[in-house]
């Protein structure tokens, strides 16, 4: 099947259209039935262009065409849920001022489509790979990587490869990624609170139901533009923000930590978690951190919510390739004064700069940009973690606009249309 850029167009904004945000399990739809009809609507794309395809029982699946040692693509399916504030609707896939906009537009359907239209061009073209390329896509990347798990403990690994989850020129360097739970005993006078969506996502709204709150503190949070609802003896208090990617916490506006500077000045515990959380570079809680390969530890506050007087906290924290996750927890359990618990995490990812996986990319990049641009690191986490040698490629350039995880997320048409000729020109350098 010939597949045109008005296909791949076209391709994304179908993609873009279904609501793959993880939600409760089916059969053979273990993240929920919107992810699977993405995987369903990918795996028909992948046959129609081709390839050889396998459905991993719902958690991943893959197309391949080729012979030989195996070259990996990761990518995935799912998204973070869309949020509040759009100006389109968040799964509309619709074009607006030349920008295509939805949720996944960048993160991570956008390049999902891309690599599969550049692979599709090589082929039409006549060209006959060297090795055996197999476009991997997970089904849990933004939750829990169990996509992945399933997909090593079945399948074959790609020795090498790249996911174009991430940013331009390349990426050799990924922090250390870890989560933690934290519970802290509140005042009994707060008896709600709740705020953001993922541990990964700056909250973009807060909310907090207090009995007998203080007429200083209702001035105050009128004053911080907070809404107000009185009923009885009860206030609610609501905070509003802006999202972004969790690696990213200072282009948000995080209203959770917004809250607790209002709270904070008539309640002590919650005076002590602003002071702790509110700046996300981590000196509050002594982990002001960084390295020269990496740059410098971020933290993102980004859920909350009460249950039976005690304050659950989801802390998402990048921390540079030299030091681990441990490290963090122990000086988390120094300061803070409740619980901690260390969760989910990735540990860092390092490939130096004269690795020939590094060069080929690099060569892609700068030659159809025609840059002289060399790899960065980043606070993100992608699938090239869980490769014996992998890096992230794309999809964002440098000095555009990125809207992962925020409102109005869109990739515009012609940043689309070069990401195509960059990953065509990646593929072919690499595999051809």
């Amino acid at each position: 099947m010939k597949f045109n850029f008005a296909d791949a167009v076209c391709a994304l904004q179908k993609l873009l259209q279904i609501k793959s945000v993880e939600e409760e399990p089916a059969p053979l739809a273990p993240f929920g039935l919107g992810v699977r009809q993405a995987l369903d609507y990918s795996i028909d794309l992948m046959r129609g262009l081709g390839l050889r395809v396998k459905d991993g029982q719902g958690y991943y699946a893959w197309g391949e065409v080729g012979e030989g040692e195996l070259f990996g693509i990761l990518a995935h399916l799912d998204v973070v849920p869309e949020g509040s504030g759009w100006s389109y609707p968040p799964y509309g896939g619709e074009v607006h001022n030349g920008a295509i906009y939805g949720r996944g537009a960048l993160d991570d359907k956008g390049p999902v489509i891309a690599v599969l239209y550049a692979l599709n061009k090589l082929l039409e073209e006549g060209l006959t790979p060297k090795v055996r390329i197999r476009i991997i896509l997970g089904c849990d990347e933004e939750s829990g990587w169990l996509c992945m798990d399933k997909y090593k403990e079945e399948e074959e690994m790609p020795a090498v490869g790249f996911s174009p989850d991430a940013d331009f020129p390349v990426i050799n360097a990924e922090k250390g990624i870890v989560y933690h739970d934290i519970k802290i005993k509140v005042s009994d006078d707060i008896i709600d609170f709740a705020g953001g969506h993922r541990a990964n996502m700056v909250p973009d709204y807060a909310i907090v139901k207090i009995r007998g709150a203080a007429k200083e503190l209702i001035a105050q949070a009128e004053q911080a533009d907070m809404a107000i609802e009185q009923e009885g003896e009860k206030t609610t208090i609501i905070a509003k923000g802006r999202s972004a990617h969790g690696a990213h916490p200072e282009l948000g506006d995080n209203a959770i930590i917004k809250l607790f500077k209002v709270l904070g000045n008539h309640y002590k515990d919650i005076g002590i978690l602003y002071e702790q959380f509110c700046k996300y570079d981590g000196s509050g809680l002594g982990l002001q951190l960084s390295d020269i390969e990496s740059g410098a530890l971020t933290l993102n506050l980004g859920k909350a919510f009460l249950y039976k007087g005690v304050l659950n906290l989801s802390l998402d924290t990048r921390h540079p390739i030299s030091y681990n996750k441990d490290d963090i927890t122990k000086q988390l359990k120094q300061v803070v004064q409740g619980e901690v618990e260390q969760g989910f995490y990735h540990l860092p990812l390092f490939v130096p700069k004269d690795n020939p996986l590094v060069i080929g990319l690099l060569k892609a990049y700068n030659d159809v940009t025609g840059s002289n641009a060399q790899p960065i690191s980043i606070g993100g986490g992608t699938y090239a973690r869980v490769l014996p040698l992998g890096v992230a490629f794309g999809p964002g350039l440098p000095g555009v606009a990125d809207t992962i995880h925020q409102a109005d997320e869109h990739i515009d048409i012609e940043h689309f249309r070069l990401l195509t000729r960059i990953y065509y020109a990646a593929i072919k350098n690499l595999c051809f």
